[in-house]
Parts: structure tokens; C-alpha cells; sequence
């Protein structure tokens, strides 16, 4: 049941991608993870039902999970900047910002 809920989000989210500077490789790998996180963590099955909170906890769960998922700051960055570009939702400010001023985000990389 889950690979079904990833692969129909997956072919959502990829048909809605806006072509963009970065690379397909980097871009798959970030709505694979994304994908991967809607189908395992969440009771989402369609692209409609992401909203801005899902959003955010995605980034509690980069923020807490990038070692393991091999992933720097700037991919979080970038996949956070696609996902706001693909679903055409506004992501706080906060969420976005990797100054060292945002004290909620490297509070959660220890």
C-alpha cells in the first residue's frame, strides 16, 4: 500500500515540477525523500492533501534525519525551495532561512 501512495505522488509531484538550475539527479533524489516521508509518516495519499504543516514537519524531519540521510544544509535548502516552487505553496520564512541568525534551525542540527 505504501509504494502505491509513493508512486501515484511521485508521478504528481514530477509532472508538476518546474524546470529549474538544478540537476534532475538531485532533484529526484530530493522528491524521492519527500515522496518516501509522505508514504511513511503521514496519512497523505494525494498531492492536494500537502499543506503547510506537513511542510514543516518534512523539515523537522530533514533537520533531525540528515546525517542519515546524507544530506547538507544546502540540500535542505533546495529541497525545501522546490517543494514551495512544485506545489505552489508559501513556506514560512523561517523554514528558508539558513542564516546564522534562525536559531530554531541550528538548534535542531546538534
Amino acid at each position: 500500500m505504501r509504494e502505491q501512495i509513493y508512486r501515484k505522488l511521485m508521478g504528481e509531484l514530477k509532472s508538476q515540477l518546474q524546470p529549474s538550475l538544478v540537476s534532475n539527479a538531485k532533484t529526484s533524489k530530493w522528491l524521492h525523500l519527500f515522496c518516501m516521508y509522505l508514504a511513511n509518516y503521514t496519512e497523505v495519499k494525494e498531492k492536494k492533501e500537502i499543506d503547510e504543516e506537513i511542510i514543516q514537519e518534512y523539515f523537522s524531519y530533514l533537520t533531525s534525519n540528515y546525517k542519515r540521510l546524507s544530506l547538507g544544509l544546502s540540500d535542505i535548502k533546495r529541497s525545501m525551495q522546490l517543494l514551495e516552487e512544485t506545489l505552489n505553496i508559501k513556506i514560512d520564512a523561517p523554514l528558508l532561512d539558513f542564516s546564522l541568525s534562525n536559531s530554531s534551525l541550528w538548534g535542531n542540527l546538534k
